[in-house]
């Protein structure tokens, strides 16, 4: 599904346990409950971009 590209929308969404937060329009996310930014190394538009962004950060932290 794509993105919306406007103020305040984001998307919150849990991959292996840990939940993640996206502002739209930014190439960052956090992990909630933590201080941890990460940069996604691209603007993701849809929820498969962003998830496929998010999907090795999330295996690493599992790790972490």
């Amino acid at each position: 599904m794509k993105l919306l590209m406007e103020p305040k929308c984001y998307t919150d969404i849990c991959l292996h346990g840990k939940w993640f937060h996206h502002d739209h329009g930014e190439t960052s996310a956090y992990m909630l409950g933590s201080r941890m930014i990460f940069d996604l190394g691209m603007m993701p538009t849809t929820d498969e971009e962003l998830e496929a962004c998010l999907e090795p950060i999330a295996i690493r932290q599992l790790f972490a």
